[in-house]
């Protein structure tokens, strides 16, 4: 138990060090930015410290467990000695058979320190079986309904009613509202907000990364819930600010969804994300491999490869996470031009915090404290002169103008 309580402390710390070595790699330029070796590498000591000390400990737990086996080996053969010599010279053996139990101890000496093998085995096979089980019996928080059926897309309409969201952390408190809004085949949304106000949490529960605590989001009259993940998932396509590549090439990373897609899918979808000429500057074109994580691509050329990537998807709704917040303006607006033969077959919302980006929008829904409170196109939010208008006065006024209005 000892031996086993002590390779759990272990894995524990081990697990420590592992994750302080994936963040100094992951952040290194970071790390380098604020001259902050120093303090990481002393972290890393230190972790590494705690680690060495408990595998010490551990080795000597084995050590002792090994020779106690093999004293006791011993012991007992001394002890057969001891009262087969006696039994030999009074006669009652002979000396033969006192050598064949000898010759038999001798054959059990290695099973015996073997025993000594097997229990240090057996303790690190099960605290490494222990957290292997713990992740496995994890519960899902989304899955199948038992009855979950096929999304049918037909027109694709997409409508919230009155839906409200909160973290399973955080119950209590509420990060949608009674959220309601309805969106057309060929419309694009757009939605704004300050930061926190809910904005990425609706985004998401669109493709149920999280399922809504109350109301209901349906597909053409179809309530998502009831809907397999798979086909789901298949017709909503997201678009996330965090752009996230394999360590592959950039044709498969466009290409992910969509594996034996054709080269000339890939590429038009390139155009459409103004990637493509870029791509064909590269001495291996959709070859290049992009590193992990995309490390060897800027933000803006990432989040890029990311709208190509979901574009191959062709789907019912695609959902833009502030998804162009790394690209500049002129490249965002020939995006968006290259799109709109896209957006023309599908359900488009657009989340963002530029208000460029969505000012084109058939509709734009202002959240704040995960309530619509206000709703109408560019034109007349700004007639309206509410908080829109606020926000708008902030991003495209003059500083002083804005400050003095």
């Amino acid at each position: 138990l000892r031996l086993r309580a002590t390779w759990l402390d272990l894995q524990q710390r081990l697990s420590v060090l592992t994750r302080i070595m994936e963040e100094n790699l992951g952040g290194i330029r970071v790390v380098r930015a604020f001259a902050a070796q120093d303090h990481e590498l002393s972290k890393f000591e230190e972790a590494s410290k705690n680690a060495l000390e408990l595998a010490h400990q551990r080795v000597g737990i084995r050590v002792v467990n090994t020779s106690a086996m093999t004293f006791s080996f011993f012991a007992a053969m001394g002890l057969v000695l001891w009262v087969g010599g006696g039994k030999v010279m009074s006669g009652e053996i002979t000396v033969g058979t006192l050598a064949s139990f000898l010759t038999f101890m001798t054959i059990l000496q290695m099973p015996v320190r073997q025993l000594g093998l097997m229990v240090n085995a057996f303790a690190r096979a099960s605290t490494c079986g222990t957290r292997l089980f713990e992740l496995l019996d994890l519960e899902i928080a989304v899955r199948d309904a038992p009855d979950a059926r096929e999304l049918k897309v037909t027109d694709g309409t997409l409508r919230f009613e009155n839906v409200s969201f909160a973290y399973p952390s955080a119950p209590m408190q509420e990060v949608l509202h009674d959220v309601s809004f309805e969106a057309r085949r060929g419309e694009t949304i757009g939605i704004v907000g300050p930061p926190g106000s809910g904005k990425s949490t609706l985004a998401h529960l669109i493709p149920r990364f999280y399922d809504a605590t109350g109301g209901k989001i349906t597909i053409d009259g179809q309530d998502i819930r009831k809907a397999t993940l798979q086909s789901l998932r298949r017709s909503v396509a997201v678009v996330q600010q965090d752009s996230f590549l394999f360590t592959t090439t950039i044709e498969n990373n466009i290409a992910y969804g969509d594996p034996w897609a054709k080269e000339g899918r890939i590429e038009r979808a390139s155009e459409s994300a103004q990637l493509h000429n870029y791509v064909l500057g590269l001495p291996t074109g959709y070859g290049t491999v992009v590193g992990e994580r995309g490390v060897s691509l800027s933000g803006g050329q990432r989040q890029r490869l990311s709208i190509a990537r979901a574009l191959m998807l062709k789907p019912a709704v695609m959902v833009f996470d502030d998804s162009t917040a790394a690209i500049d303006a002129a490249t965002e607006q020939r995006i968006r031009s290259a799109m709109r033969r896209y957006a023309a077959d599908r359900v488009t919302i657009i989340v963002a915090h530029r208000l460029s980006s969505l000012m084109h929008a058939d509709k734009i829904l202002f959240i704040e404290d995960g309530r619509v409170v206000e709703k109408g196109t560019h034109d007349e939010l700004l007639a309206l002169g509410g908080r829109y208008k606020a926000l708008y006065d902030l991003q495209v006024r003059p500083g002083d103008d804005a400050l003095s209005a």
